[in-house]
């Protein structure tokens, strides 16, 4: 009996999912557990495994298509099982392909009467003991042809011309993988290492860690984001838009917390600064819980009962928030293994959303790249997050002459509904308290 695959739900705010990838093809045969698509979403690209066995009968929507959960995205059936065909769901591949296929048209092809629009559910099944052919044939051109060309013209979409102009780069060189075999945009980048003069290969890994470039004009190009990134510019946007935010500042001495580190590090044992702050900041929420908290409305906050700190990494593919989980019931050393897989993880882009879900407060730090003090913005639907700047030396008054130590600057940005300034400004001076003494936490 013929299994939809289905666009899964990843985590509970998850509406919608990218096809990153098939790993498997139309026709190839599929066995229960194997991995059949990944799936990108707004934290990580996850594998999807196949709930059953057979052929991969159908496939509805293409790879880098965006589509809601729950959405049919492909059948698996037995061999000889009639499936019915749809239509995909309309993509930018889809208008793309008929931008190449009006191009086409009007490049190479005389003015003929227009022919009937083909009815897309003219064919409703298709039998699967023909998928190998089936399969043969939805290759759009083999690996080692070159586009299709007519008295010079290279068949092409009108931005994969428009970004070849642009780099200099020769479409009959271009080996394309869009309809018909015309060279689409995502083909350039392979070409483009080796069309570019020297110095522009140097920045080529910086450029691709930002996201494809798109020639606009002589002044400037757009830079395409990661699906990860264009996510995250949505919530912080909805969050800076939906939440009265606010912002205090304030400076510890950190000479005990750097000690601390040195012995960690001493023992071989990975418990990194922010490891400390974020089992820090969970003994400091404990006194003033409002703090771990979600605004509900209607007057309710959500006070969590543990604190799970939310921690900011960076990655080629932006920022991620992975969750270091019970900071305060759990101690430094097993924190700090935790915090090690989690960067692992998130560097090797496989982070699951089970390492994202349940975080109640978030901590971001900086210090490592030499920025001070910053604002962050609140992670929805929390309340609070920390941002961290770099320690640095600060003079005071001695018994004869002045006197250095390290400081280290904080900051927390805080939703205003659940917390007032004199309430955040008592847990800032809690938490200022044990980085100066975090030894006590070791008793």
């Amino acid at each position: 009996m013929a299994l939809n695959i289905q666009m899964p739900q990843l985590g509970l705010t998850m509406k919608e999912g990218l096809i990153a990838e098939w790993k498997k093809k139309l026709g190839d045969p599929v066995a229960k557990g194997d991995v059949i698509f990944s799936v990108e979403n707004d934290k990580a690209t996850v594998d999807v495994e196949a709930q059953g066995s057979g052929l991969l009968a159908a496939v509805y929507v293409e790879e880098m298509v965006t589509v809601p959960v729950g959405t049919v995205v492909g059948v698996i059936a037995e061999a000889g099982e009639k499936v019915e065909a749809k239509a995909a769901p309309a993509s930018a591949k889809a208008t793309e392909k008929a931008a190449i296929a009006e191009t086409k048209s009007s490049a190479v092809a005389p003015a003929t009467p227009e022919a009937p629009a083909a009815d897309p559910h003219a064919a409703l099944t298709a039998d699967l003991s023909a998928a190998p052919t089936a399969k043969a044939q939805a290759k759009v051109a083999p690996p080692n042809q070159k586009p299709p060309q007519a008295d010079g013209f290279v068949l092409a979409s009108p931005l994969a011309r428009q970004t070849a102009e642009a780099l200099g780069i020769n479409l009959t060189d271009v080996r394309g993988t869009g309809p018909e075999g015309a060279v689409v945009e995502r083909d350039l980048p392979k070409a483009e290492l080796g069309s570019m003069p020297a110095y522009e290969k140097q920045k080529a890994p910086e450029r691709a860690a930002s996201g494809p470039i798109l020639p606009v004009s002589e002044e400037g190009s757009i830079i395409k984001l990661s699906k990860i990134q264009m996510i995250s510019a949505e919530r912080l946007a909805e969050s800076w838009m939906t939440i009265p935010q606010f912002t205090l500042y304030d400076e510890a001495d950190a000479e005990a917390i750097l000690e601390l580190a040195a012995e960690f590090k001493q023992k071989g044992e990975p418990v990194s600064l922010t490891v400390i702050l974020a089992k820090l900041l969970a003994h400091a929420v404990a006194d003033y819980p409002l703090v771990n908290g979600s605004w509900l409305g209607d007057g309710k906050v959500m006070s969590y009962s543990k604190v799970n700190v939310n921690v900011a990494m960076d990655t080629p593919d932006g920022l991620v928030v992975p969750v270091l989980r019970d900071c305060k019931g759990r101690g430094f050393k097993v924190l700090g293994a935790d915090m090690k897989a989690l960067s692992e993880k998130a560097k090797s882009k496989s982070l699951s959303p089970s390492d994202y879900k349940g975080g109640t407060i978030t901590l971001s730090n900086l210090g490592m790249f030499g920025i001070k003090r910053f604002r962050a913005i609140v992670n929805p639907p929390q309340t609070a997050i920390i941002a961290v700047g770099a320690i640095g030396d600060r003079l005071v008054p001695g018994d004869e002459e002045l006197e250095t130590y390290r400081a280290i600057e904080y900051s927390i940005t805080a939703d205003h509904r659940v917390v007032d300034g004199a309430y955040a400004a008592r847990f800032m001076a809690r938490l200022r308290s044990l980085i100066e003494d975090p030894f006590l936490l070791l008793m």
